[in-house]
Order: structure tokens, then sequence, then C-alpha cells
């Protein structure tokens, strides 16, 4: 009876024993898993930065690239008028070998197609809601409120708005009393967020049809080669058949634009013999003097884009100096957008 009491607690040890080593294994396991886990992705976020700084030093070397043809370019025609002279692809321009499995795209952006939001007048401004179809009272408080945001004083114009205006509504917004400082700042605006964004807050259609004719940059005469319908008609101040006529022969003899027969006017004779003669005084000018260049490099599902926006007049900078950098731009604003990587943990 002893013996068999014995065997019975040895029995029980032994499977508690076992239970326990079970248990644990489990325990180890589970940490491994983890700690597995955890490294893989530790590599993986250090394999994404060291991919895109390579990127990045890529979209830098592909932007130097498409300045120094823009440069060149405006050294053999003393002007940057439109991309039907040639440097609308730097690639092969330039005919520089890309590393194989790497693809790069640039997209050029005239600034000078449009004009600058913040040096636009009362009329101006009017003309130029009343062209996107808003109605008179809409245009009239549109106009008044961005106004008032612009300029220096509190003093609120009729259907505009001050800082004390907008202490009666739910924008946490004041005045800025100063310059736009990007298209952005519009959704602060009293007016403009009901018209130009939607519920979320993210820009409508409206607010890319603005985007298309005003930009936040110092530009004051608009690229006729470049320069929307919209932006003719309502700050040029020409009418519809001019603007067909200008965009007929921009497009060339195929009539689509974009393609290896594209003209574009290099001087005001030109643009004259094409529409006849336009008032004096018309902001129109056949040159970019604002341009904008994104280039993105793709390798291996990750992306990396460059932006640069820069002026084309070499001979001052908005504070009227060149500085000490042997540059032939005058550069305005850059920004970076690291893109996808598939390899990014989420």
């Amino acid at each position: 009876m002893m013996r068999r009491l014995d065997s019975n607690r040895c029995r029980s040890k032994k499977g508690s024993i076992l239970l326990m080593v079970l248990v644990l294994i489990i325990v180890v396991s589970y940490v491994l898993t983890k700690f597995v886990e955890r490294a893989q992705v530790e590599v993986q976020g250090e394999g994404y930065y060291v991919e895109r700084a390579r990127l990045r030093l890529q979209a830098w070397s592909m932007l130097e690239v498409a300045v120094a043809v823009l440069a060149d370019v405006k050294a053999i025609d003393e002007a940057i008028y439109a991309p039907a002279q040639g440097w609308g692809d730097p690639i092969d321009y330039s005919k520089i070998e890309i590393p194989d499995g790497m693809n790069v795209t640039f997209e050029f952006i005239d600034e000078s197609s449009k004009l600058s939001i913040n040096e636009l007048d009362e009329g101006s401004l009017f003309l130029l809601f009343d062209e996107m179809d808003f109605d008179l009272d809409v245009s009239q408080t549109l106009t008044n409120t961005l106004l008032d945001w612009i300029d220096e004083d509190d003093d609120a114009r009729i259907d505009g708005a001050e800082s004390r205006e907008y202490s009666t509504t739910e924008l946490e917004m004041h005045p800025a009393n100063g310059p736009l400082r990007s298209l952005d700042e519009l959704s602060s605006v009293i007016g403009f967020k009901d018209h130009f964004f939607d519920e979320n807050g993210f820009p409508n259609d409206n607010f890319k049809r603005l985007s298309e004719v005003v930009t936040y940059h110092p530009v004051l005469q608009m690229n006729v080669n470049s320069a929307s319908p919209l932006a003719l008609q309502s700050l040029a101040g020409l009418n519809e058949i001019q603007v067909e006529t200008i965009q007929d022969y921009l497009a060339g003899l195929d009539g689509e634009s974009g393609t290896s027969d594209d003209n574009y006017f290099a001087n005001a004779g030109e643009m004259t013999d094409v529409i006849g003669e336009i008032e004096r005084g018309v902001p129109i000018t056949q040159q970019i003097s604002v341009l904008t260049v994104k280039v993105t490099v793709q390798e291996k599902g990750s992306s990396y884009s460059l932006i640069g926006t820069f002026s084309t007049d070499t001979e001052t900078t908005e504070n009227g100096e060149t500085g000490d950098l042997e540059y032939p731009f005058v550069f305005l604003e850059l920004r970076e957008e690291p893109g996808m990587n598939n390899a990014n943990p989420t």
C-alpha cells in the first residue's frame, strides 16, 4: 500500500515538472517570436532609412540635371519660354544614363502662367471670382475677406473681415495682415473654407481651378505660353476668340498640346501677329519667370520626390543680392517628399 502511494506521488511530481517545462517552453517560444519580430522590424526600418537616403541623393542629382539643362537652354535662347524649347525631358536632353531598375520622372509647373494672389487688386479679384461662376455677393465677400487678410491694417471692408469678425466665428485663426505664404492658408479665410474646401477640409474643384490661375510666388506678369484660358480671360482681359486663337497656335498643326510640333511665343511681336494688338498694360509676357520642378525617383517599390521652385532672374534675389553661391537660378523654395516603401513596416 505504501509503495503504491509513493508511486502515485512520484508520478504526480513528474507530471508537475513536465507541465512546468511545457509552460516554460511556451513562454520562451513567445518571447523568441516577439524578439524575432522586433528585430525584423528594426532591420526593415534601418533598411528603409538607408534606401531613403540613397534615393534622396539621386533626387538631388536629378534636380541638378534639370537645372543644368534649363541653364543651357537659357544660354542658347536667352530666355526660357516653354517645354517646346526641348527641356521638357532633361534625361533625353542631357543624354545621361539612369541606373538599371530606377525610374526618374520630371514634372514642371510654370508658376508664371499665373499671377501672384498677393498682388491682385479688388477689381481683378472680383472679376476672377465672377469668371469662376460665383454669385455676385459671394464674389464680393471672397474679394474683401481676402484683401482684409492680406492688408496691414485692422479696418474691415464692407463684406470683409478683420480680427473682430473672426472672433465671432469658429475659425481659430485671425487675419495675417501680410501676404499668403501658401494657397492652403485660404482655408483660414472667412468664405474660402465653404467654397474652396470640402467638409473634411480638403481642397475641392474650385480650389484646383483657382490654383491654376494664381500663385503665392512673386509673379507680376503671366507667361502666355502656359497660362490657362481662365487666367487669360479673367486676369489678362482677353476675349474668348483671342484665347482660342492662342491655344490653337500653341498646340501646333496636330491640334494637341504636349506633342513635338507645339509652338511658343518668343516675343510680343509674334503674339500680336497671331491675335492682333492688345491693350497697353496687360500683365502678359512670353517668358517663364518662376518655375517649379518636381523630381521623383522610384526603385523597387520605394520613391522619393524633391520639389524646387526658383526664379529664372539671375540678377537679384528678393533682398537685392545674389549671395556667394555660383548657381544659375535663385531658389525660392525647396521641399522633400519621401514616398512609399513597400518594405517599410506598418
